[in-house]
């Protein structure tokens, strides 16, 4: 899930920003700003999480709920203090960066002040690491021919830069298949993860809530072209916002639903599991009240709330559990074994330990009624062999969804959407799709033509967004 997003985000950040250089001369809004942060910071290393608390504006809390910022500063922040050295880095829009030391380099955004002198953004992202390791990552890289090396020298760059801990890669060339394991599976223990190592996997399962839709259309359930409506209880249905969405649209993020839903914020309990108690009943309220703002089918707008009722509205219809539907029509039939939504832990020992960006230990998401946008654990061993099944499968019926989630229904550069998968703007034969969770990043890219593929699962957020794109070129 799409990544959940950007990965470095652990409060809130309003909107992203081009930030200049701060004037040589503070404005009274900087200084104002610069007071609140330095009194927020005293009152972090004291250990007074209410007092911060009492600091946000009324925007900034009801984004950010007491009981929510309880979770964030005990999971997310108590572990990076002391916090020392404020400066400011740079200044616009009434919003400042300063940077800090502490345990790890940081830098944190406060501003937007109101009229009380209180902030509605406060956000902390840690820098980006670009210093080496001074030792050498262990591997099960033979090193032994071409392809090995290729892999080595993409992999290699990032592994070996600080504050990222392990990489699994899955190779699918000329009809066989590689695999390539580098780091730790858990920092500090020297465990090498394999290939069968389970991680999050993040947005990547959106390509699969994309397959059982065309498995429904397959079996006329409904067409692409069917209104969301037909599906909803008559309650929602009747907000004319809805009736022109599609089903195709939602798997293509055409629908004009925001990103992630707004009312969101106040289901939150644990800063670790953002959707983990986000249920469906939030989700109909969110859609009964919907405003649309564009038209269905025109804009692209990337939707984890679209495709996550995707997957409510198919249990709907086939009056089973997105999970009961995975496994009957895509697992079971793949022999994927090591994909699932939920681990069992007492099946499941290899995991890989996720770090967020302050290279704190995060769990496994847990989401509730958008699940179907990006709840599956996998390994680099079940997905080669998804990766082989969009390539040649064995099951006609699967087959057919699969050629069916492969055409293309939105193409405005660089947005090149079939459903669910997106294709690289400069080569329309490679599609893709990466994912990301509060711990783990992972990306899945396939050429159809040379037949192809490329996995990368990591579980660390620093950096390695593009390390799926970036290999299968060096490959080519």
């Amino acid at each position: 899930m799409p990544t959940i997003n950007r990965r470095h985000l652990i409060i809130h950040i309003s909107f992203l920003l081009t930030l200049g250089l701060a004037s040589c001369k503070p404005t009274g809004s900087e200084q104002k700003t610069t007071a609140i942060a330095k009194l927020t910071i005293r009152y972090m290393n004291e250990n007074k999480p209410d007092s911060v608390y009492l600091l946000f504006g009324e925007t900034l809390r009801k984004q950010i709920p007491v009981v929510r910022w309880a979770s964030i500063y005990k999971k997310q922040i108590s572990g990076l203090l002391p916090l020392k050295n404020l400066s400011l880095v740079s200044w616009k829009d009434s919003i400042g960066i300063y940077k800090v030391t502490g345990k790890i380099p940081l830098q944190i955004m406060f501003g937007n002040l109101d009229k009380d002198g209180k902030m509605n953004t406060f956000a902390a992202l840690s820098s980006t690491e670009t210093a080496k390791k001074t030792h050498k990552v262990a591997t099960d890289n033979k090193l032994i021919n071409h392809l090995d090396s290729t892999v080595d020298k993409v992999v290699s760059t990032y592994i070996q830069t600080k504050g990222n801990v392990g990489v699994s890669a899955g190779v699918l060339y000329k009809g066989k298949s590689y695999f390539y394991n580098y780091g730790e599976r858990k920092m500090d223990t020297k465990s090498l993860p394999d290939n069968h190592t389970l991680y999050d996997i993040g947005s990547i399962t959106k390509t699969f809530t994309s397959t059982l839709l065309a498995l429904a259309v397959h079996q006329q359930k409904l067409t692409l072209e069917t209104s969301i409506t037909k599906f909803l209880p008559d309650s929602v249905a009747e907000n004319p916002a809805l009736q022109k969405i599609t089903f195709k649209e939602l798997a293509n993020h055409t629908s004009g639903l925001p990103r992630d839903a707004d009312n969101l914020g106040a289901t939150v309990i644990d800063a670790n599991q953002p959707y983990g108690n986000y249920k469906v009943k939030d989700l109909f309220s969110l859609l009964k009240h919907f405003k649309q703002t564009t038209v269905p089918g025109v804009k692209y707008g990337y939707s984890n709330l679209g495709v996550g009722l995707i997957g409510v509205l198919l249990e709907r219809i086939y009056d089973k559990s997105y999970q009961e539907l995975l496994r009957q029509y895509i697992t079971l039939p793949l022999k994927m074994n090591e994909t699932m939504c939920s681990i069992d832990s007492t099946k499941f020992s290899n995991l890989a330990q996720g770090y967020n960006s302050f290279s704190q230990p995060v769990p496994f998401y847990h989401l509730q009624a958008v699940e179907a946008a990006g709840a599956i654990k996998s390994s680099t061993f079940d997905l080669i062999t998804y990766a082989k099944a969009q390539l040649f499968s064995s099951s006609p019926t699967l087959d057919t969804a699969i050629k069916l989630i492969h055409q293309v229904t939105f193409d405005k550069k660089p947005d090149i959407v079939g459903l669910g998968w997106y294709y690289l703007p400069d080569n329309k034969n490679v599609m893709t799709h990466t994912g990301g969770t509060g711990g783990y990043l992972s990306s899945i890219c396939i050429d159809l033509s040379r037949q192809i593929a490329v996995v990368i699962l990591t579980n660390n957020t620093n950096t390695g967004h593009n390390l799926g794109n970036n290999l299968i070129t060096a490959i080519h």
